[in-house]
């Protein structure tokens, strides 16, 4: 009884420890049949946390609800005009213009999103590189 005892407990203790695994939410009616965890100009953690994706910067310029990222790949371009032309057709999308603002590429791999609410702009000022100190 006590060997029971020991291993319920120790099992509980490693699991207040254990993060969530972060996965995406598979949906056939999608692109590419799930929804991402975050947009491809953005990262994540195993918890869900989202970063800067690697090798982009990003401007916020509150004053006119705009978000700029710079360097983002020939990839995400391709997801974001894939996103933009499925909201156009009516189907099933990521929703990304709704959750974050309206989308723009701009060549050079550029990513311009206006129309900004403010609970996004606070949420983007409060993301950071992974690895790095949180931004309080």
């Amino acid at each position: 009884m006590r060997l029971l005892t020991a291993f319920t407990f120790a099992t509980a203790a490693a699991a207040s420890t254990i993060t969530k695994r972060c996965s995406p939410l598979y949906d056939p009616e999608l692109a590419k049949g799930y929804l991402p965890p975050a947009p491809c100009w953005q990262s994540f953690d195993p918890a869900c946390q989202p970063y800067i994706a690697r090798d982009t910067s990003m401007t916020i310029d509150a004053k006119h609800k705009a978000i700029i990222v710079y360097g983002i790949s020939k990839y995400c371009e391709a997801d974001i005009a894939e996103e933009l032309a499925r909201e156009a057709a009516g189907r099933k999308n990521n929703r990304w213009t709704t959750t974050h603002g309206n989308l723009t590429v701009i060549p050079g791999g550029i990513l311009f999103i206006s129309n900004v609410t403010e609970a996004n702009l606070a949420r983007y000022q409060k993301l950071n590189y992974e690895g790095s100190a949180p931004k309080c």
